[in-house]
């Protein structure tokens, strides 16, 4: 089918005008010719809200409720219902909107090393920029449409549509593997370290320590804890400070998420925060009145207890208490029980009333894993990665049974079992109707 790239993608603006968009200059169209024309994609909402504020739904912080008929893609997601957008009319929620994104990074890295102007270092920094948001949003995909990463099957579990091509006349690329697609996003990251700064004009724009942070998630996706306790390390060396909560009467006296700096790199979501979304009866359970975050980053509503933030426009990026948690995580694996909360309590100072503040400490590996896994949930609550760490622990067998309660009649309206099938969405309606040959995820 002459459109199958483009109906797969649902670039739904540009579709009318792509082939033209290359082949011409349209009239009141610009097209990327210099360095800054491509540097300015790179600030483009395309390429700086990316992030799909659907993995809020999906994940155990959440607590929500719906009409029983509800078909929306957030009462899918919440209740782990296989297809998150049933019109098939529309563009698919996360997946239309990353690939969108990946179309504007292949623009990119297609056509910026030949620009009519520009240094070749610069046009390597700005193709690697691309390379980067491009891993990034493929890993927010698989999070969503393929299964967990798992070494004695990835070979063969399917895993996302790599593409490169710009050219919408070209039909579709079957799945890769897991592991093939893990794998290019690796190659693809490290590719670009080399030609990176190590600043940028600001947080949404990437540097090297912000592909090493990229590259930390990706292999503690993978399990593979040598390489991520690698990029982690490196990651950690980009200058940076850890805020003490103490010293601010009100979180609206902290700095913004893009000059914070305890950020790594910003991310904005493609729509939507999760402003006023509420706590789950169980993330209730991880705080106590010292901590701090529980006072500056909640709110009371008419419905509940629900999210607050810093000021500014929302971060679901990589953030420095994130690489500290990871290299917790680690250290705990490691079997490096007292370094591992040495870290956890370097956050927890900052963290937690300093009348009510006590370090904690581990009797064993497994006791450190426990308490850095809490640590995590509640620093990185509605960060964007809790559906991502549910995925992998479900992996390695840490995650219990999740159910949809409703609060008001106390009934179970959904559950995520240990390894459930549910763990991984289908691929959306629109995507398998315009390309019946791809791979489903459920038989």
């Amino acid at each position: 089918m002459r459109n199958k790239y483009i109906l797969l993608f649902f670039i739904a603006v540009a579709a009318s005008s792509c082939k033209k968009f290359l082949d011409v200059t349209p009239k009141g169209i610009i097209i990327p010719e210099n360095v800054a024309d491509y540097e300015g994609l790179l600030n483009a909402p395309s390429m700086t809200q990316t992030f799909p504020i659907n993995l809020l739904d999906f994940a155990d912080d959440n607590l929500n409720t719906f009409d029983a008929t509800a078909q929306s893609s957030t009462a899918n997601g919440y209740y782990w219902r296989s297809i998150l957008t049933m019109n098939e009319k529309v563009s698919p929620d996360v997946w239309g909107p990353l690939y969108r994104s990946i179309y504007s990074a292949n623009v990119i890295i297609s056509g910026v090393k030949t620009a009519i102007d520009g240094t070749a270092a610069q046009k390597q920094s700005v193709y690697g920029e691309a390379l980067v948001i491009r891993a990034n949003c493929y890993m927010d995909l698989l999070t969503v449409f393929a299964k967990a990463y798992d070494p004695a099957t990835a070979a063969s579990d399917p895993g996302l549509p790599l593409v490169t091509s710009t050219d919408v006349n070209d039909k579709a690329p079957a799945r890769s593997s897991l592991k093939n697609t893990l794998d290019t996003m690796i190659n693809d990251v490290t590719t670009a370290i080399d030609a990176l700064p190590t600043s940028n004009v600001n947080r949404y724009r990437v540097t090297k320590y912000i592909a090493y942070g990229l590259l930390s998630r990706i292999y503690l996706y993978m399990a593979d804890y040598v390489n991520a306790k690698k990029y982690t390390d490196m990651a950690l060396q980009a200058p940076h400070a850890l805020l003490n909560y103490n010293t601010y009467a009100n979180s609206d006296l902290m700095p913004v998420y893009d000059l914070n700096p305890e950020v790594l790199w910003q991310r904005a979501a493609e729509s939507g925060s999760p402003i006023f979304m509420l706590y789950s009866a169980d993330l209730k359970t991880y705080f106590d009145d010292a901590d701090i975050r529980y006072e500056f980053l909640t709110v009371t509503n008419n419905n509940g207890l629900g999210r607050s933030s810093l000021p500014g426009e929302y971060n679901f990026g990589i953030t420095f208490p994130e690489m500290y948690l990871t290299r917790a995580e680690l250290l705990a694996r490691e079997g490096k029980f007292d370094d591992a909360m040495s870290v956890v309590n370097l956050l927890r100072k900052n963290r937690i009333r300093t009348a009510g503040y006590v370090d904690q400490s581990a009797t064993s590996a497994e006791d450190a894993l426990v308490k850095v896994l809490a640590e995590r949930r509640r620093e990185l609550a509605y960060s964007g990665l809790r559906w991502f760490d549910m995925k992998r622990l479900d992996q390695q067998g840490r995650m219990p049974e999740v159910k949809r309660i409703n609060p008001t009649t106390q009934v179970v309206e959904a559950s995520l079992p240990p390894h459930s099938p549910k763990y991984t969405f289908e691929i959306p309606i629109r995507v398998s109707a315009f390309n019946p040959g791809m791979e489903l995820n459920h038989k």
